[in-house]
């Protein structure tokens, strides 16, 4: 809003003052603002009082639109809402951004109006005021809008708006039916405030507004996940065929968290049968029953006798035997059925004995055919 001896003016659209921005080359009370087609406006000026007459000026592109007299000592309170229609004080159509119209052909356009494309002004100028006349009619300028300018024109072919006029409404004040009768004026004003409007683009590319911030996408790789993991007790890490599979960590917990359990030693059965003689001296034999298809009993008593196998391979097989610990009962061995505690099973045998010395039995059985039914 530039400001000045006491005055100051607003472009105003839509209720609101328009964004102004200074330009520091150009003449003081000059400044960018931002305009957008279609978009209706208005002027507004106020101020002081002041000790002489005077006469403001309205331009828009080089063309008057409209002019107003102030008295002396009379509170300047001015708003230029549009042009009135001719025959009719009640409404008015109203200021508003259009695009420029170019064309091929040269027109020849008022200098004036070729250098002041794209600006709207307001000029103060002292005068002498005379005495009021009746007013029965307004006059409709030729606004910029209306004609087209040539592409050559350099300076039509970087202004992207001019003003024109938007369709007629009813009028915020009706228009006084005097005017002034102006006596003397002078020929250069005392005062101008003018705004250069422009498109937000162009403002952009001049560098007036600032470019907005524009955030970028985060493009930081990720931490890859295994890394992470491994610190973790109890991570899970993708494997190739993309299974969740534990950690080192974790697999040494599992194993550490599970019972220490002894494998079973399957097809191995153990039958322990005591033989007593009459001297109530008890004759410990241990049997070793296994599962495979070739059967060995072995027969022990306190010397170390030998083993019968009927087959080479009871050897291999008697060498994996486990070994348990050897209890005293009182059984007679006799040849009969033996029965396995994990389910029935038949035995048939046939001993030999013979017994030498008065001190000693020795029992020498040899097992013809074992049936086992595990």
């Amino acid at each position: 809003m530039p400001q000045a001896n006491d005055l100051q003016a607003n472009l105003i659209c839509n209720g609101t003052p328009l964004a102004e921005y200074p330009v520091p080359s150009a003449a003081p009370n000059t400044v960018f603002c931002e305009s957008t087609p279609g978009q209706t406006f208005h002027v507004k000026l106020s101020g002081s009082r002041a000790l002489f007459d005077r006469v403001v000026y309205l331009y828009c592109d080089g063309v008057l639109m409209d002019s107003y007299a102030i008295h002396r000592h009379q509170l300047p309170a001015i708003t230029f809402h549009g042009i009135y229609l001719q025959n009719d004080f009640t409404k008015i159509m109203p200021f508003k951004f259009s695009k420029i119209e170019l064309c091929e052909e040269d027109n020849s356009h008022p200098e004036d109006i070729i250098k002041n494309l794209g600006t709207v002004s307001l000029e103060l100028v002292h005068c002498t005021l005379g005495h009021t006349l009746p007013c029965y009619q307004s006059f409709v300028p030729s606004i910029a809008s209306k004609d087209k300018f040539s592409e050559r024109n350099k300076k039509a072919s970087m202004i992207p708006h001019t003003v024109g006029l938007g369709e007629s409404t009813f009028a915020p004040v009706p228009r006084a039916t005097s005017s002034v009768h102006l006596v003397q004026r002078d020929p250069m004003p005392y005062q101008r405030f003018v705004w250069q409007y422009r498109s937000r683009n162009m403002l952009i590319t001049a560098g007036v507004i600032p470019r907005p911030v524009t955030l970028l996408p985060d493009i930081r790789l990720p931490t890859p996940s295994s890394t992470r993991q491994n610190n973790v007790p109890g991570a899970r890490s993708l494997s190739g065929s993309g299974h969740m599979t534990p950690g080192p960590l974790s697999n040494r917990t599992n194993r550490e968290s599970k019972p220490d359990t002894k494998p079973k030693t399957n097809g191995h059965k153990v039958v322990v049968i005591d033989l007593c003689d009459d001297e109530d001296r008890p004759i410990v034999k241990s049997i070793v029953i296994h599962s495979s298809p070739k059967k060995t009993i072995c027969l022990d008593d306190d010397e170390d006798d030998q083993i019968i196998q009927p087959s080479n391979n009871a050897q291999a097989s008697g060498s994996s035997a486990q070994q348990v610990d050897i209890k005293p009962v009182k059984n007679e061995l006799n040849s009969q059925n033996i029965t396995a505690p994990d389910g029935p099973q038949t035995k048939r045998a046939q001993d030999e004995r013979e017994v030498e010395g008065h001190d000693r039995k020795r029992v020498k059985a040899e097992m013809t055919s074992i049936s086992l039914n595990v």
